[in-house]
């Protein structure tokens, strides 16, 4: 008794170890902040700190006089709770008290300045924005005689484009119901003048205009000249001149103004977040792809800075909630010391994070086979490392979805499509209809990662039943013998079977309580690959062999029969 217990319980200590380490190395590679559909935020706060905040770069637009735009970055800035975001907003205050033109206009321009410094400040409109220094009637005159004498082809381009009477939902400049179609054509004939167009937007609206001469549909044009109205209403000529040249496109353009109406109660943020993305159809993409819950993480990720708001754009990819961050466990503690080295090294940061799944899910399994070896037959070595590795490489995907919070959210998001239905417009305030539409893929990532689990079991199950006869034929053994032991592994082999209907069942059941997203076609899979691998292993595999063992025990029992 003795000596059968002390190999237990060298046994019981070599696989308590195993799956200790195991367990710890699992650990560490559930803590390494780092993922392959979304970005850890504290890697996002890690990129932020290193460069400038949006209250810096609102200061550079004071310091540069663009009095309007620093305004909405100060404002921005106070939204995401900077604390140098007050001083700022007071250094911008006192600056257009002491300018009351400054203030209305938001930013000094020369060709504006040229045209308008007769105009007293009460002949100015009441309405806001740009469209208030442009509506009244002797600023348009002004701002008109100035643009009439511009050698500027794309303005002379502009105002010829006034008299057009195809518009359908604007009017003809010189019609009763004009000055919304005047006002947009003068602030875009200023935008052009002073050279505040993108290449590529400039380009682009030079195009649309000859396409309406020549062909005579002016659609296009017309729907670019509505956003652009929308707009002059919501900036002053500073913001709006920041705006259009940071725009690469009309489209761009149209999704500015969605943006805007879509998050009135927000259009600092917006500003600051089209003002500080390296490329406006970065933002675009993102809010297409995750919608209002993508908009609230990237000012989570624009509080952090700058630079971790542009990490989020680049990567395209949901930022995690910072609620474990600001736990102060020791899990947050370790994902913030390590946050580092994964902004500096994503993709080795992601090769360790399930490098350590796999080798702390074999070690412990290892270990976990160490306990059962006193009652469980004895397997070959080569059959024990498939077993552990395949069972490895399944809690790889297992612990992938449970670490990664976005894998299986694929409805967690309602993108914009960034959609118009405009009205006929016969005033300036008249109202703009949004009309939003969810679009749909045709398969989510985490269907196939679920249905490659399921596979992948089976492909385990497979290898198993394969290894199991081989080691049966190895066997120095009389033919009956061995086909006795294959109908002794029948239950073996109609594994696939039992393991394909409980992951069936298991997937119906989370998807009922709601764990995971509803989708029969992950769940029936594993039914599925179940049968074709029961069928397999029967057909090619045992089918086969026994046939073989029958009729080599056939010829035994003819051949000891004609010895007697």
């Amino acid at each position: 008794m003795p000596n059968s217990a002390k190999p237990f319980r060298s046994h019981a200590l070599v696989g308590s170890f195993l799956l200790l380490l195991g367990a710890l190395i699992i650990g560490f590679g559930w803590v390494v902040p780092s993922r392959f559909k979304s970005v850890p935020f504290q890697v996002v706060r890690e990129a932020g700190q290193s460069g400038a905040s949006v209250s810096d770069k609102g200061r550079a637009l004071l310091l540069d006089g663009n009095f309007g735009a620093a305004r909405l970055m100060a404002e921005a800035a106070r939204e995401l709770e900077e604390a140098k975001a007050s001083l700022l907003l007071s250094q911008v205050s006192r600056e257009l008290e002491a300018n009351p033109q400054l203030a209305r206009w938001g930013a000094w321009d020369p060709f504006l300045d040229a045209a308008l410094k007769d105009v007293p400040l009460d002949a100015y409109s009441s309405e806001p924005g740009a469209l208030g220094i442009l509506l009244g009637k002797p600023c348009r005159a002004a701002v008109s005689g100035l643009l009439e004498n511009s050698r500027n082809p794309l303005v002379q381009d502009l105002l010829a484009t006034g008299e057009f009477t195809t518009y359908r939902r604007l009017f003809p400049v010189s019609s009763t119901s004009g000055r919304p179609l005047e006002v947009t054509l003068l602030g875009l004939g200023l935008l052009a003048q002073g050279d505040h167009f993108s290449d590529t937007l400039r380009g682009e609206l030079r195009g649309l205009i000859l396409d309406a001469k020549a062909t005579g549909s002016i659609g296009t044009l017309e729907d670019f000249y509505l956003d652009t109205l929308s707009l002059m209403r919501v900036f002053d000529w500073g913001q709006l001149k920041e705006v259009f040249a940071k725009l690469e496109s009309a489209d761009h353009l149209k999704r500015m103004r969605f943006l805007l109406h879509r998050k009135s109660e927000q259009q600092p943020l917006v500003f600051a977040m089209g003002l500080n993305a390296r490329d406006a159809s970065d933002l675009f993409s993102y809010l297409e792809a995750f919608g209002d819950l993508g908009f609230e993480r990237l000012e989570s990720a624009l509080a952090t800075g700058i630079d971790g708001y542009l990490l989020a754009l680049r990567e395209q990819l949901p930022i995690e909630d910072e609620a474990l961050e600001d736990s102060g466990s020791l899990v947050s503690k370790l994902q913030v010391a390590m946050s580092p080295f994964s902004l500096k090294n994503p993709r080795l940061s992601l090769a360790i994070k399930y490098s350590s799944f796999f080798v702390g899910s074999f070690l412990a399994l290892w270990g976990v086979s160490m306990f059962g070896r006193f009652y469980r037959e004895t397997i070959s070595p080569v059959l024990a490392f498939t077993q552990r590795f395949f069972g490895a490489t399944a809690s790889v995907l297992i612990f992938a979805v449970l670490s990664e919070p976005y894998l299986s959210a694929s409805g967690a998001f309602d993108g914009y499509d960034f959609s118009f239905v405009m009205p006929v417009l016969t005033q300036v305030d008249g109202e703009i209809q949004i009309v939003e539409t969810t679009s749909t893929t045709s398969m989510q990532p985490a269907t196939l990662l679920t249905i490659a689990f399921f596979f992948l079991l089976q492909a385990l199950v497979f290898l198993i039943c394969m290894l199991k006869v081989r080691e049966i034929e190895k066997r120095e053994l009389d033919p009956l013998v061995k086909l006795k032991l294959m109908e002794n592994e029948e239950n073996l082999f109609d594994s696939g079977l039992y393991v394909g209907i409980a992951g069936t069942c298991i997937a119906l059941v989370m998807q009922v309580i709601n764990l995971v997203d509803h989708n029969l076609l992950a769940a029936y899979s594993s039914n599925l690959f179940g049968i074709l691998c029961v069928a397999i292993v029967k057909i090619r595999l045992v089918r086969p062999y026994k046939t073989k063992l029958i009729m080599a025990g056939e010829r035994q029992i003819v051949s000891l029969s004609e010895k007697s």
